[in-house]
């Protein structure tokens, strides 16, 4: 299993996905998750049949694209670089500005706050987007995926009429961009940002 460069390690992070980092992802779905937590119900006998696997493998080509196709998932992984899961954004439709959010993660990263961190940083990488408000749903059973929303700001909203858990976060707005150094002779940026004048 590929792991980050120990540059990188030390944090719960968001990898985009490419072959590799799928197949990866795919080995942690297959030991360690059922199919239905990680992608659509595909027809046939229970368990991870070849089937499944060529549909998980499309399903999350599908969206190498990232958010400039509408919907982008990542690879999650542990503070020593294994993936552990996989993290979604998508845009809602009819909604600007709203992306909804989804988490799973093997059963052994469970309870070890991999969540809680994970969708720390799908916060950030939503609002580096422009998006302004998070959404998810979940159940009112599922205690790790209610944790992580609580503690990184979530409303929760439970439907009364059945166990599904609505939650809503809203997002910081990017900080702005700093402006670009100006050329001395027309005041316009230059590609290079240094500043103009006769070179030396």
């Amino acid at each position: 299993m590929r792991r980050r460069d120990a540059a990188d390690r030390g944090a719960v992070a968001l990898v985009p996905l490419d072959d590799a980092v799928l197949e990866d992802l795919l080995a942690v779905a297959v030991r360690d998750a059922d199919p239905e937590d990680t992608m659509p119900p595909v027809p046939g006998p229970p368990g991870w049949t070849t089937e499944r696997r060529d549909a998980f493998r499309r399903y999350h080509r599908a969206r190498y694209p990232g958010l400039g196709a509408d919907e982008a998932t990542y690879a999650v992984t542990d503070a020593t670089g294994r993936v552990a899961g996989a993290a979604r954004l998508r845009r809602v439709e009819g909604r600007p500005g709203a992306v909804e959010t989804g988490i799973w993660l093997g059963r052994s990263y469970r309870g070890r706050g991999v969540g809680t961190a994970a969708l720390s940083a799908l916060v950030a990488t939503a609002a580096r987007t422009g998006a302004t408000v998070l959404v998810a749903d979940t159940t009112a059973g599922n205690a790790g995926a209610l944790a992580a929303l609580r503690r990184n700001g979530a409303a929760l909203r439970p439907d009364p009429a059945s166990d599904r858990v609505d939650a809503e976060l809203r997002l910081p707005a990017p900080p702005p961009q700093e402006p670009r150094p100006q050329s001395r002779d027309t005041g316009r940026p230059r590609p290079d940002g240094v500043a103009g004048g006769s070179p030396a």
